[in-house]
């Protein structure tokens, strides 16, 4: 029946692709916790593969290992913010204690992160220079006095140089990001907008798609097939589960094509763990319990159609779908719980700032799972109730 209508597959497929295509882009471009660097080692020397490990290990770094032209490709296509090419003969040059022309950068216009990672990638090849420099001028200090080094001198200097980089340098350079003219400690975390908001797009679209997927219970009863199933023992249950199951598996569905959507053309993975999949599936047997109600009140098709989407929005609206759910005052964040879609962004976006927080999904999902443990067997009874008068 939901594929037969093909304005309502439009409604179901074509339309969450369009909004999880805008999603994508715009997290794609908004600031992340790490900045993607590529670096490309055409040295191919133990300093190289020395100086690449060390940035490998780099709190706020993400590394990727290419080539040259696929450096290129990943800056042109914003994969990455900078380019760092060690160039040949890095390794001789570090040994001599030469520092210039080393390292070839190449930075995103609309990076605001450039100067950043080049402290990043300088200060580790700073070291590895001072530590060959220390060495340089012990062992010539050595030569001088005619005392035997030994075959692993120059490394034991350079090794106990390197020791006083340990376990943080002498001097380190601390970036922040200040707003106004001063800190203060608070509270509450932050969150950038599109991610925030992006996790209202899924609750508010599919609590639309919901309450007009429940229209065939109103079109049935309309027709008289609930009237001829009432002469079959347990069909009417049968029918109603049936109902309930097919919102949940094209829910399901949506919210599988969302994430996937995200992941393979983006890189990108919203919902993180199975937490935030089971906030989602409370939520979303809320919202079926919900559409099922409101097809078994209303009485015509026609009214569903004029209530569905005033009680979506100004519900999407209370709940925060529309805007930085984090950063609601307290009072309107206490009213949009008063919605499912308030509960639900409660949950999703507080394992979103902490995937394995149990205690952020607890609540929101009981609260969630009971309402549509009233709200359904209602709705049934309801329809059982109208078909007596009948």
């Amino acid at each position: 029946m939901m594929l037969a209508d093909k304005l309502f597959f439009v409604a179901m497929i074509i339309i969450p692709i369009l909004i999880t295509v805008a999603a994508g882009y715009a997290l794609r471009y908004e600031k992340l916790n790490t900045i993607p660097v590529a670096i490309v080692d055409e040295d191919m020397s133990s300093s190289s593969r020395l100086l690449t490990g060390r940035l490998k290990g780099k709190e706020g770094i993400s590394l990727f290992i290419a080539d040259r032209e696929e450096a290129e490709k990943m800056l042109e296509n914003n994969q990455v913010e900078q380019v760092c090419i060690i160039r040949p003969g890095f390794e001789m040059s570090v040994e001599r204690g030469e520092s210039d022309g080393l390292i070839e950068m190449y930075i995103s216009p609309s990076s605001y992160s450039a100067e950043f990672t080049r402290e990043i990638v300088a200060g580790e090849a700073f070291r590895m220079i001072m530590n060959s420099m220390a060495a340089n001028s012990v062992t010539s200090k050595y030569e001088e006095l005619g005392i035997d080094m030994g075959s692993g001198f120059r490394e034991e200097v350079k090794a106990y140089s390197d020791s006083f980089w340990e376990p943080e340098p002498l001097m380190t350079i601390d970036y922040r990001e200040l707003k106004g003219t001063a800190t203060e400690p608070v509270d509450r975390v932050s969150m950038p907008a599109t991610t925030a908001s992006s996790a209202g797009l899924i609750t508010a679209f599919i609590m639309f798609f919901m309450l007009f997927g429940g229209g065939w219970l109103v079109e049935e009863r309309t027709n008289g097939t609930i009237k001829r199933l009432g002469a079959g023992h347990g069909a009417v249950a049968v029918s109603f589960g049936g109902s309930v199951l097919a919102l949940l598996a094209a829910g399901i569905l949506q919210i599988a094509m969302f994430s996937a959507i995200l992941k393979l053309f983006f890189d990108i993975v919203l919902f993180n763990g199975v937490l935030s999949y089971a906030a989602l599936l409370s939520y979303l047997v809320a919202v079926v319990a919900i559409s099922m109600f409101l097809s078994s009140v209303l009485k015509t098709q026609a009214q569903l159609q004029a209530g569905a989407p005033v009680i979506a929005l100004l519900t999407g609206f209370m709940g925060g779908c529309f805007w930085n759910f984090i950063e609601m005052p307290e009072r309107i964040k206490m009213l949009s719980l008063l919605t499912p879609q308030g509960w639900a962004l409660s949950a999703l976006n507080g394992l979103l700032l902490d995937p394995a927080d149990t205690s952020a999904v607890l609540l929101p999902a009981t609260v969630l799972l009971a309402a549509s443990m009233v709200l359904l067997p209602a709705s049934y009874v309801i329809i059982r109730m109208q078909m007596r008068k009948v």
